[in-house]
């Protein structure tokens, strides 16, 4: 089978994989979705899709999968960003992370990262294509601190590096959280 095919194979059954969870979501569960644009090369495009549900505990947990082409190879930081905005790409600001003492930025002097809210695991990219699922209790797509749709939205932000998920007792060094940002996508509600 030629390299092509492989890869054309291994994007169908993982958009099929994630049209099941999408599709599998109950009724009550809240669905958001973001178009993927690269912030300078559009040829970097994709999908993301966030599912809400209610865990057996009673607490929300967000199902998130990502699809992307066109980035290079290897492992990409993801993040979900503070404001619904990627024109230009820094319109996104700073990580998500509401509270009083939350700081936004990953390398600022009172950092966070990586426990931001909207801090989630590297994206991995193999022949052009990648796959990312996770899920996290640290956001919600419904009313409430943690809740992604404030007044200003949010956005996906995809890195030009991998996060290295640094946690230091002082300043974190430059580029830890993956660096320039290659691709950013508006969080709507479906």
């Amino acid at each position: 089978m030629s390299h092509w095919k492989i890869n054309l194979a291994r994007f169908l059954s993982v958009a099929l994989l994630m049209g099941i969870s999408i599709t599998n979501a109950n009724a009550e569960d809240r669905v958001a979705t973001a178009k993927i644009a690269g912030c300078t090369d559009k040829s970097i495009t994709g999908t993301g899709t966030l599912v809400e549900r209610e865990s057996a505990e009673g607490i929300k947990q967000v199902d998130v999968s990502l699809i992307v082409r066109g980035l290079t190879d290897g492992k990409h930081a993801v993040h979900i960003h503070e404001t619904a905005a990627c024109e230009p790409c820094k319109a996104a600001k700073g990580h998500h992370d509401p509270g009083p003492n939350s700081n936004t930025k990953p390398d600022a002097p009172s950092f966070n990262h990586p426990y931001h809210m909207g801090d989630l695991v590297n994206i991995e990219v193999k022949d052009g294509l990648g796959v990312m699922q996770t899920s996290t209790s640290r956001i919600s797509l419904s009313d409430g601190r943690l809740s992604i749709f404030d007044q200003d939205g949010a956005s996906f932000i995809i890195h030009t590096n991998a996060d290295k998920y640094c946690d230091q007792e002082d300043e974190l060094s430059k580029g830890c959280a993956g660096g320039p940002r290659d691709a950013c996508g508006v969080i709507k509600l479906r």
